[in-house]
């Protein structure tokens, strides 16, 4: 990778670790712990906010994992003793088969594993920084930042995220309860907007099992909207029918 092009894929995680400084009541976990040797190998969160009633977990995707699709659809052919001439599209090859829309759905996941991955990280770190400092009502946050996997579409994370957040344990208990909300910040999207020449998409998940929604959507508004003005663009907000 040329280095113009390593700091291009950058500059979204750069700008945004610069922009959190700016909102009310931030606070850098890693520098409140630096000399903390009492952590018992626990795991932390990225910052704090609003007198730590706000706790944020950042993930930075940037891997494109554009092989995918042709691995899954070679391996499910190759299981299934089934031959293709040429090029053809996934959803091509599925329609063939009697559990297409399966199928479709074990791809779009297998794509979106790094979601599943980080999700089920945030978890864990959520839950020892609410233990660390002692703040067990603390609303849990995780920002995805999307630099560079273009492959993962806004609604293909937000599927994903639907999948990870109903996940059970063997004893029927819901997996990953400490995070509340996900903000998904994309410039690795664009979204058509008549006279507007690039606009990237900002999408708020909710947890369904979080007991605070209202601060969930409160905090991802202000975040949005502070986020535009910090880069100079205005916020178009899309139509909720």
């Amino acid at each position: 990778m040329k280095n113009g092009e390593e700091n291009a894929k950058s500059t979204l995680r750069k700008r945004f670790e610069s922009f959190v400084k700016t909102l009310d009541g931030f606070e850098d976990i890693d520098a409140l712990l630096r000399n903390s040797k009492d952590l018992d190998g626990k795991m932390r969160a990225d910052y704090l906010f609003q007198r730590r009633q706000i706790i944020v977990e950042q993930k930075t995707l940037v891997s494109n994992p554009v092989d995918k699709p042709q691995k899954f659809a070679g391996k499910m052919m190759r299981d299934r003793g089934l031959v293709l001439m040429g090029t053809a599209s996934t959803q091509r090859i599925f329609s063939g088969q009697p559990d297409a829309s399966s199928l479709q759905r074990k791809l779009m996941l297998s794509i979106a594993k790094t979601i599943d991955d980080d999700v089920a990280k945030a978890d864990k770190q959520t839950r020892d920084t609410r233990l660390i400092f002692s703040i067990p009502d603390a609303v849990g946050m995780i920002v995805f930042l999307n630099e560079g996997a273009e492959i993962l579409a806004s609604d293909m994370i937000h599927y994903a995220l639907c999948n990870t957040f109903q996940k059970r344990t063997e004893g029927g208990v819901l997996r990953y309860t400490q995070n509340d909300g996900v903000i998904l910040i994309s410039e690795a999207h664009t979204v058509p907007i008549p006279g507007v020449l690039r606009a990237y998409p900002i999408h708020t998940f909710t947890s369904p099992q979080t007991k605070s929604a209202d601060i969930v959507v409160a905090f991802s508004d202000m975040l949005t909207k502070r986020w535009a003005t910090f880069n100079h663009a205005p916020l178009i907000k899309e139509s909720r029918n």
